[in-house]
């Protein structure tokens, strides 16, 4: 039996290291594309209300309030709440941030539609994020529509059958670098993993693990969360299939 457990370093991933190599390439011309994305894959009508857990530094919310919806984010993180009201005042734009872990999340028929982008589920043991799943269904109004992105599970295997049964990817900063290795325990379905930065010389080891999701295992799900009609998509709103980049999940209160 595979001795470890789901854990995350969640300061160490989500800390100094984090702004310096992930936050350059999360550009405010990736977040405008990403959030048109949840409003055509989601369906969402414009000045509808809108739930974005978790939220991080509020680059969806933000926009999304921008354009004309009704936006409550929350997050677990308290710096990145901070940054995410600050730009909101920047923007002229009204979210409410809360600092909630989702694991507490207590929403009860408050939204129109909720929204958990950037493969932010997956990160508990099963019974937990089970749980985490029925608190998105009780925020929704009767009709609302949960929409999830996640990682597809086939993305990362060849590179794991190729590579001594471990993924692993490189990120350089000029002569900083992040180092991000993979490994799949396929009973779990889960990616075990750990990220190694170097930076000014000076080396941080993060661990985290997230759980991995075939088409008929997330659907049922869904279901017994108290969702009707949920179906997958590709990343485009298309057919999922092994060559897709991303698994989209969309479910109905």
């Amino acid at each position: 039996m595979n001795p470890r457990q789901p854990h995350v370093d969640w300061d160490s991933l989500f800390g100094d290291d984090y702004d310096h190599f992930d936050l350059p390439d999360l550009t405010p011309e990736l977040s405008a594309k990403e959030a048109s994305d949840m409003v055509r894959l989601g369906g969402f009508e414009p000045g509808t209300t809108l739930l974005d857990a978790p939220c991080g530094h509020g680059r969806h919310a933000n926009v999304l309030a921008s354009r004309g919806y009704t936006v409550t984010g929350i997050d677990r993180d308290e710096r990145f709440l901070s940054m995410a009201a600050d730009e909101a005042r920047e923007m002229g734009v009204d979210v409410e941030y809360h600092h909630v872990d989702l694991r507490e999340m207590s929403f009860d028929a408050e939204f129109d539609g909720a929204v958990s982008w950037y493969s932010s589920f997956g990160y508990f043991d099963d019974e937990t994020d089970r749980d985490i799943l029925r608190r998105y269904r009780r925020a929704l109004r009767p009709g609302g529509r949960f929409l999830l992105d996640m990682h597809s599970p086939y993305r990362h295997i060849p590179s794991v059958l190729a590579n001594h049964e471990m993924h692993v990817d490189v990120l350089r900063r000029g002569a900083d670098m992040a180092i991000d290795i993979q490994e799949l325990d396929a009973v779990a379905s889960r990616y075990y993993a750990e990220k190694i930065t170097i930076r000014d010389e000076k080396v941080e080891r993060a661990r985290y693990s997230v759980r991995m999701f075939n088409a008929p295992e997330i659907l049922e799900w869904f279901r017994t969360a108290g969702f009707s009609g949920a179906r997958v998509m590709d990343e485009r709103g298309g057919t999922f299939t092994v060559g897709s980049r991303r698994l989209v999940v969309l479910g109905t209160a």
